[in-house]
């Protein structure tokens, strides 16, 4: 029988040895060089199996080792496991709201794929049916990334329809309307947004776009007279007041301040006072 005091020592060199040969290990190896790695994970299911009921702490678990595995830049290929890792962080717990917000992040600015995003958001979405901000985040990366308005405004409206979503949500839903090309539908949900009002600023946001809505359907309806007039009178019109003398028009119109519109005699073009440019893309 090996005596305590000799199996210590024995113990001791062991530790020493290993320690050693870690060190020369470590002195050839660049850990923090650029290299490819590879991720194998169980499905969700298994792990939520496996968990013996501790879904939460596993999925959690799961989450903070993801946060710092894709803080590992030299790790060059970790985005190839990215739509695998979060969704089956989800998929242990369908209801946990942290995972589908950061991993969509890093899909869209560091990824830099916009698709993937959308469906780890609409799988949020899905799971999370009165959490509005979800959609918001879609409907903000089609908005910024991908120029695709009709689908912005589809989140958008998804977003603002749940319970407790802020009033900046139906702002959005109704300028990407306007952006979208359908005036009308527009001025009808900025107008609402103005007479419900729940600050200052809100009211004065909404002022703008209805002041501006208004504008863009006035002075294309009379720019259309004007040309018309030109038609038949073979000049442009001395002054607005000319189309109701012609019957083209039965009244002006005026800016939703209550201001007449600037008329240029010498070209045919009416402005308004004020002008934004929201339709720059």
């Amino acid at each position: 029988m090996i005596p305590g005091r000799l199996l210590a020592v024995i113990f001791m060199a062991g530790l020493l040895l290993a320690a050693g040969m870690q060190n020369r290990y470590d002195a050839t190896v660049n850990y923090f060089g650029d290299r490819a790695t590879f991720v194998s994970l169980p499905s969700g299911k298994a792990l939520k199996t496996l968990s013996f009921g501790y879904s939460n702490l596993a999925a959690d678990l799961l989450f903070i080792w993801s946060i710092q595995f894709y803080s590992a830049t030299y790790l060059t290929n970790r985005f190839d496991f990215l739509e695998r890792v979060y969704d089956t962080i989800t998929d242990i717990s369908p209801q946990y709201k942290e995972p589908y917000i950061i991993g969509s992040l890093i899909m869209v600015y560091e990824a830099r794929d916009i698709p993937m995003a959308l469906r780890l958001l609409d799988k949020g979405s899905r799971h999370n049916p009165d959490e509005w901000f979800f959609d918001q985040d879609a409907g903000y990366y089609c908005f910024k990334f991908l120029k695709d308005y009709p689908k912005a405004e589809f989140y958008y409206q998804r977003a603002a329809a749940k319970p407790g979503a802020p009033a900046f949500v139906k702002r959005w839903k109704a300028h990407l309307v306007y952006l979208n090309d359908d005036p009308g539908a527009a001025y009808r949900m900025w107008l609402e947004i103005y007479e419900n009002a729940g600050d200052a600023m809100e009211k004065a946001a909404a002022f703008n776009h209805l002041y501006q809505i208004k504008s863009e359907i006035d002075t294309g309806l009379l720019e259309e007279k004007i040309a018309r007039f030109r038609e038949n009178f073979r000049r442009w019109p001395s002054s607005l007041v000319e189309l109701i003398k012609a019957r083209l028009v039965s009244a002006l119109p005026s800016d939703f301040s209550g201001n007449d519109y600037i008329y240029d005699p010498e070209k045919g073009t009416v402005t308004a006072a004020r002008i934004f440019r929201w339709k720059r893309r």
